[in-house]
């Protein structure tokens, strides 16, 4: 009946499952002024990690596989089990073979091996990096005894957080039908994982190597996020990211929960049940987990900016007190800041505060901290918290004024002032008429009856007591009688637990008996398989030995015959650097050498021309009607001087 109903419930949220990818995704929250986009996969989700606010929510409560995901919860518990002392990163593990039971080599891997010993850090590693499944069954063993057990501190775990769309039915997130989440749920694990530093280290490393263990030598770990790196997926990474994790099964299509950090806030993604195109061939064209997940992550930095709409520093009201002889005012302020993502840029004008406070008027005494109203933070239509409003400083009280206060506030009345006149004059009628009618006689009558009634009142208070010791000693007698059943009682319990425990404990001899057998018969297979496999491993590592010292060889040589040509070529370089170094020094010798004779021709020209000048040049007379010869002196001594073919340089090379 039990399997049936299990069965029954599998096969409902199956249904449910594919139902939902039917249905069309639910738009995004619409923000003024900001555009609105569609993500494309079956759940989405965007939230501000540091103060919790949605920006982005689609089918983010409908229940997915999570897959890989997973491992954040395994990740978790792990790092808890460490900071209460039961683990310690530096813990070294013995692999046992149990854990690799269900762990398939077309599944994420990075081949442990039984009898391996790694430590409880590297395990974290390949869990959240190289998102290892035997990497979960490991860890889970180590800190619950066995996987079972896990599995139920995880969901008790998921029950703390909140999560209640999620149940969990192994630590690696391969898939079974009772194995599931929601993007919502996703998000607070991930919060409370992120609480932890060496969580954050991990999931924000791109590249990782375990160091050699009595096993394997180095393994090389690459994230599997491909906005941390472009290793294994080129294209996709995302300036700012921090982490977290992927995950992806043929059930649960291809998810990402991501973390990025800029302008000093951190948004979290979560994209469930994406789906890869791929061309005629069966390649991939395109990673809709990672690249939906970049387009969710800049649309929430480019539209929304981080704001204070509320400092808890401020000043907000003054309000008036009464009672106290020191303090005629209190002043209010917020008990805590609002900092939130607005839409766009911020507007210092759009924003409202909407104050209401208990009372007017506070009454003395006032605690510093005692809540005395709330105010509504309100931007741009929206409300987006309501703050207690607490007093700045201790009120004193004053019972003296308290008092001539409330007498001022009732005698300030006129109806009061009236009808105490009124009964005051009715007082003193009254009490001139009783001391009239009063005599000694009625004294006298009166004093008796009061000695009487005193004689009547010890009579009765005696009957009483003797009543009262009466029932107090029927109690006790009660009570003996009552403490003796009990003492019965839980003398046949003790004996009836004892008797049990001794069955239980003759039960659980008899089954660790056989427990111990059967694995006694395992381990003796599990030694003879390991020992065949161990034989070929050496006979494999022997053939690699002499192939990598075969390729170490032929590297060497042709290393040897590079480093040859390099230098041949080196001094070809050289050489031919000095050939035009002495090039170039003679062109500029035979430069320099032209430019000498240039001008010492033109100097033997001006000479001519003065020479051969029939005006005085010293008289300003002529020095007028000479200037436009002079100016064509040069021209003239050009036509004077040698042609073209005669005048070029011995360093013309045209």
């Amino acid at each position: 009946m039990k399997k049936t109903l299990i069965r029954a419930s599998s096969f409902l949220l199956t249904l449910s499952l594919l139902v939902s990818l039917l249905v069309p995704a639910a738009s995004a929250i619409n923000y003024e002024g900001v555009e609105s986009i569609t993500v494309d996969a079956t759940a989405a989700f965007l939230i501000d990690l540091d103060t919790d606010q949605v920006l982005y929510e689609q089918e983010a409560d409908q229940q997915r596989y999570p897959a890989s995901i997973t491992k954040i919860m395994t990740a978790l518990l792990t790092l808890e089990a460490v900071g209460r002392g039961e683990l310690d990163l530096s813990t070294e593990i013995t692999v046992d073979a149990a854990a690799l039971a269900d762990i398939t080599d077309d599944s994420s891997t990075v081949y442990l091996k039984a009898g391996e010993v790694i430590t409880v850090e590297n395990l974290l590693y390949c869990l959240l990096v190289s998102s290892a499944n035997e990497a979960s069954n490991i860890l889970a063993m180590a800190v619950a005894g066995d996987i079972p057990t896990f599995v139920e501190q995880m969901n008790q775990r998921a029950q703390e957080l909140g999560m209640t769309g999620t149940h969990f039915a192994n630590p690696h997130g391969l898939h079974d039908p009772d194995h599931y989440s929601t993007a919502w749920d996703i998000y607070r694990m991930t919060k409370q994982a992120m609480t932890h530093s060496t969580f954050r280290e991990i999931v924000s490393t791109a590249y990782y190597t375990v160091p050699a263990t009595n096993l394997s030598a180095e393994r090389d770990l690459i994230n599997t996020n491909a906005l941390l790196t472009s290793t294994k997926y080129p294209g996709y990474t995302y300036s700012g990211t921090i982490g977290v994790k992927t995950g992806s099964t043929g059930q649960a299509g291809f998810c990402l929960v991501a973390a990025a950090k800029k302008s000093g806030h951190t948004l979290v993604s979560v994209v469930l049940g994406a789906e890869n195109p791929t061309d005629s061939n069966g390649n991939v064209t395109q990673r809709k987990q990672f690249s939906e997940s970049r387009k969710l992550l800049d649309w929430g930095f480019t539209n929304f900016s981080a704001a204070t709409l509320l400092d808890a520093d401020t000043y907000l009201q003054e309000i008036p007190v009464r009672f106290s002889p020191s303090s005629s005012h209190v002043v209010l302020q917020p008990t805590r800041s609002v900092k939130v993502l607005v839409p766009g840029e911020y507007d210092a004008e759009r924003l409202e505060l909407r104050l209401k406070l208990n009372s007017d008027v506070a009454s003395a005494p006032i605690t510093k901290g005692d809540v005395l109203g709330t105010v509504t933070v309100i931007y741009a239509g929206e409300e987006y918290a309501v703050v207690d409003m607490a007093a700045v400083t201790d009120v004193s009280f004053s019972p003296f004024v308290a008092f001539v206060t409330s007498v001022n506030t009732v005698l300030g009345n006129i109806y009061v002032r009236l009808l105490l006149l009124v009964a005051l004059v009715l007082v003193v009628i009254g009490f001139i008429r009783r001391f009239q009618e009063h005599t000694k006689e009625e004294r006298r009558a009166k004093r008796q009856q009061r000695q009487q009634e005193k004689i009547a009142f010890r009579q009765r208070e005696a009957e009483a007591r003797q009543a009262d010791e009466a029932w107090a000693k029927q109690e006790k007698e009660a009570r003996e009688a009552r403490r003796k059943e009990d003492l019965l009682r839980r003398q046949q319990e003790a004996q009836e637990r004892q008797a049990k425990r001794a069955q239980e404990a003759q039960e659980r001899h008899i089954r660790r008996e056989q427990e111990r057998l059967e694995r006694e018969e395992r381990q003796r297979q599990l030694r003879a398989e390991r020992e065949a496999r161990q034989a070929q491993e050496r006979q494999r590592r022997q053939e690699e030995r002499a192939e990598r010292e075969r390729l170490a060889a032929e590297r060497r040589q042709r290393e040897e015959e590079e480093r040859r040509a390099r230098e041949a070529r080196r001094q070809e370089e050289q050489a031919r650097r000095r050939q035009e170094e002495r090039a170039e020094r003679e062109h500029q010798r035979r430069r320099e050498q032209a430019e000498r004779e240039r001008r010492q021709r033109q100097q033997e020209l001006d000479r001519r021309s003065q020479r051969h000048d029939p005006y005085d040049r010293r008289s300003s007379y002529y020095e007028d009607y000479d200037r436009p010869r002079r100016q064509s002196a040069p021209r003239d001594a050009r036509r004077g001087s040698p042609s073209g073919s005669q005048r070029r340089r011995p360093d013309d090379r045209r």
